[in-house]
Formats: structure tokens, C-alpha cells, sequence
């Protein structure tokens, strides 16, 4: 099962997601699951944040390596969900790219657990913020991201 993170820039949101699901991938014998993450704005190859690298690093993951890139309909296929941190970008998929609309879940709509909460909020996005919100995020990010575990294996 193939996840897909979707933020504005691919560069503090999505990495820091993707990156934590790859670091749960590892750690967990998860061979079942792969992830990806992409950014609306289309920006490519920028590294991520240093402060998402940094708040990253202090939970022991590094993605120091990550470069960004756009969402494309080729990074869409192949792609059982796509997680997305605020309604904007679900509406931006949905402007351009109608498949696998019903596939589309807000990060925090796993906040309180695996099964997804009707009206989510969106993630705050830490770009521009000092490193103690980017910390916050990711405290958010890792919980979501474990619940959006148990919730893609009882889809399987």
C-alpha cells in the first residue's frame, strides 16, 4: 500500500510526515507500506527546512536527503491514500486531479485514533516559525501518523 503526503511546498510538512512513516516502516517490519510526499506549489529539488530537519533529527530521523518536488499526475499513480495537511490541498487535488478523490483524508483526521474524524483541522504550517513550533508539529505528525497505520492495516 502506497501513501502520499501532500503539503504546499514538500519542505516542513510532508517530509517531516513521510519521513516519519519511513522511519516507522524500518522500525516496524512494515514491508507492506511505502510513502512518497509532493507539494502544490510545485517547488523542486529545495531541501527541507532546517528547522524540519532539525525538530526531525531530535525524534532520531534524518531527512536531511529529502529534495522536493511537485505534485504530478505520475507521482499520483499507483497511490492507495493520499494524506493531505489542510483543506486547500485537498481542494487543489480535487481542482486538478479527480481520481482517487474518495482516497483523500486530512492528516489530523487521525488525531484521536485510527478511524478518521469527520471535520479535521488542518496542520499548521511551521514555515517561518522558530524550531519549538516545528517540535509541536511533529509531536502532532507522529501520533497521526501512527493512528493513519492501524487505520491503512485494517484496509488491508
Amino acid at each position: 500500500m502506497k501513501v502520499l503526503f501532500i503539503c504546499s511546498g514538500n519542505i516542513c510538512r510532508s517530509p517531516m510526515a513521510e519521513g516519519y512513516l519511513r522511519h516507522r516502516i524500518v522500525s516496524g517490519g512494515l514491508d507492506d507500506l511505502e510513502t512518497d510526499s509532493a507539494g502544490t506549489l510545485g517547488i523542486r529539488k529545495a531541501r527541507a527546512s532546517e528547522e524540519a530537519i532539525e525538530a526531525m533529527a531530535e525524534i532520531g530521523i534524518d531527512i536531511s536527503d529529502h529534495r522536493s518536488k511537485g505534485v504530478k499526475s505520475k507521482i499520483l499513480d499507483g497511490v492507495d491514500v493520499t494524506i493531505a495537511m489542510s483543506y486547500d490541498h485537498l481542494e487543489f487535488l480535487a481542482s486538478r486531479f479527480a481520481e482517487g478523490e474518495d482516497q483523500r483524508l486530512l492528516l489530523r483526521a487521525f488525531e484521536n485514533g485510527p478511524t478518521p474524524d469527520a471535520n479535521p483541522h488542518d496542520l499548521a504550517d511551521p514555515i517561518g516559525h522558530p524550531v519549538d513550533f516545528y517540535r509541536e508539529q511533529v509531536q502532532v505528525i507522529a501520533r497521526c501518523v501512527d493512528h493513519l497505520i492501524d487505520y491503512l492495516q485494517r484496509q488491508q
